[in-house]
């Protein structure tokens, strides 16, 4: 089935499996939709199995989202527990469509739960509470984690209730993205198959001699053998160290969470000649999550924020790694909290499991120690060509399938086949239906002022940088305000934002006075109790509790100013 297929079924308001071998666009259909959805405003909760997948999709785990956490089960006493969390409540009440990506990783026992979590907080007896759900992924990847060892069919996600439940529509990608030589897709489909020939053993053999421009990323199936990797090589760097903290921003509590589920550091050490990789798709610059490179400078960006990484790519390219930002969403995609860091890793070394979702220029694996099926599967399709792999040693498991999934995968196909022979017409005429039963609007008045909104915010930051010349140029705020024909308020408020977005930018002209900024900071931290509810969608406490406790006496573009201290 090709990707514009799937859309259409998509749109319909079908509940969807989204599968196919890697490389055949399965995220970047879903992000298709997920815009679609998001143009015509319908709430939608963009999840994943686990930390590192929910990065690739800007979004959070399904475990965080849903509420269920790191339970095992839920007894009645626990939903009742989640009813009382008002903000929980909201957030899956107000959403329509729940999407959750490398459902592979995600255990049948977890997606029951999700199931029952939804049917309680919704009150409805429809699978997932009546919400449409998207299930994407590939069985043939990765298994979800067990504590203790477990027959496949107890803890595939396809194995639930749930799934049964709501009886997904398979939709099976074909279209071939990522391997653009046939030798590495003849492979990677034989291994799909159960039908690994000796031809290509031997292929796979022959790339212990490859050479590549970079040294190729190491991927080992142990993290201990990974950070031993990285740590040596990076200690034997001579030059001196240089090190990047990350910028936290919302609840602290979700952050917590958050940040554990993280591939990228809150402290990252680099230093010049460090062999790296990005971590985040940068699709003007030609970068993908997986590009290898090797720091060569460290230098400030065009605003003199700095100094950042310098990074020469295998094309001989050198891009400027600037921070970027992850953060957890809520359905209208609004960041509740955020990770703002420069994107790279130590690519020395990386795990198997760390790399599903990857691209990977150049990789050297060790699948001699491979322990579960689907390991070598994943390791083999992070490359774009064979050319790119230097194998090391390879066992059997490394190139076994689970049978359970093999199993499944011929009948996903046949199912996929049979809903192909539909046009895509016959779905198109539910689009507006799905629409409007999800909660959002096909006016094209109100679709208009939706786009004028979304290029306003888009072109905001542009406001911020008029605000942020005329500060350079000492002038006051009364003074910018007036030359703007703002109000005062609005220029406090513009501060803040160029606190954030420019940190070097010098507005200590601009501070409350001392015994201000000490009652404020008194007020933001008694009312800084972790509630939900409390805080806006940048993680700040919302100013009303600042203004309220100060008797209403400070008002609130003068707390906004305070703001921009508070933190700094």
């Amino acid at each position: 089935m090709f990707q514009e297929k799937v859309l259409a079924i998509l749109k319909a308001g079908k509940n969807v499996f989204l599968t196919g071998s890697a490389g055949t666009g399965k995220t970047y259909t879903l992000n298709q939709y997920i815009t679609w959805l998001k143009d015509h405003k319908v709430p939608v909760a963009v999840t994943a199995s686990t930390g590192i997948a929910a990065t690739h999709m800007n979004g959070t785990t399904i475990h965080s989202w849903s509420g269920i956490g790191i339970k095992n089960h839920l007894s009645h006493d626990n939903l009742k527990s989640l009813a009382t969390k008002q903000y929980l409540t909201k957030n899956l009440r107000n959403t329509h469509i729940l999407i959750i990506d490398e459902i592979s990783m995600l255990h049948r026992a977890q997606l029951d739960m999700v199931d029952q979590v939804l049917k309680y907080i919704r009150n409805s007896a429809k699978p997932f509470g009546g919400m449409q759900v998207v299930f994407a992924g590939d069985f043939f990847q990765l298994p979800p984690v067990s504590r203790e060892p477990e027959p496949s069919r107890d803890k595939f996600a396809f194995m639930s209730n749930a799934w049964v439940q709501a009886a997904p529509t398979v939709c099976y990608l074909t279209e071939q993205f990522r391997q653009t030589k046939n030798e590495l897709n003849t492979i990677l489909n034989q291994i799909r198959s159960n039908e690994v020939d000796e031809s290509a053993v031997q292929l796979l053999q022959e790339t212990r001699f490859n050479e590549h421009s970079i040294e190729p990323t190491k991927l080992y199936s142990h993290n201990a053998d990974v950070d031993s990797m990285n740590e040596q090589e990076l200690n034997a760097l001579e030059a001196e160290e240089e090190v990047f903290f990350a910028k936290k921003k919302g609840n602290d509590k979700m952050l917590e969470g958050f940040v554990k589920s993280l591939i990228v550091q809150e402290k990252l050490v680099l230093k010049k000649g460090a062999k790296v990789m990005f971590l985040k798709n940068d699709h003007e610059r030609g970068i993908m999550n997986g590009t290898l490179g090797i720091v060569v400078d460290f230098q400030k960006d065009a605003d003199e924020n700095g100094p950042f990484p310098l990074v020469q790519l295998m094309d001989k390219r050198k891009i400027l790694a600037t921070p970027e930002t992850w953060s957890i969403d809520n359905e209208k995609g609004t960041p509740l909290v955020s990770f703002e860091q420069v994107p790279l890793r130590l690519a020395w070394a990386i795990t198997v499991h760390k790399s599903q979702g990857m691209t990977l220029e150049a990789a050297e694996v060790d699948l001699s120690k491979a322990f579960e099926p689907g390991q070598g599967y994943v390791a083999l399709s992070r490359l774009k060509e064979l050319d790119g792999l230097r194998l090391l040693g390879i066992n059997r498991t490394a190139i076994e399938v689970d049978p359970l999934a093999f199993k499944a995968d011929q009948r996903f196909q046949e199912l996929s086949v049979e809903i192909d022979q539909n046009p895509e017409d016959h779905f198109k005429a539910e689009w507006e239906n799905h629409i409007l039963a999800s909660g959002g609007t096909t006016d094209k008045k109100e679709l208009k002022k939706h786009r004028t909104q979304k290029e306003a915010k888009a072109n905001k930051q542009n406001t911020f940088e008029v605000t942020k010349e005329m500060i350079t140029e000492g002038k006051t705020l009364k003074a910018i305000a007036e030359e703007r024909g703002m109000a005062l308020s609005t220029i406090q408020g513009h501060i803040m934002k160029i606190a954030e977005k420019w940190p070097n930018t010098d507005i200590s002209a601009y501070r409350p006075e001392d015994v201000l900024m000490t009652r404020i900071a008194k007020a933001y931290k008694k009312h800084d109790t972790g509630e939900e509810d409390k805080y806006s969608a940048d993680g700040r406490l919302k100013s009303v509790y600042i203004f309220n406790e100060l008797k209403q006496k400070v008002d609130y573009g003068t707390i906004k100013l305070a703001y921009a201290f508070l933190r700094n």
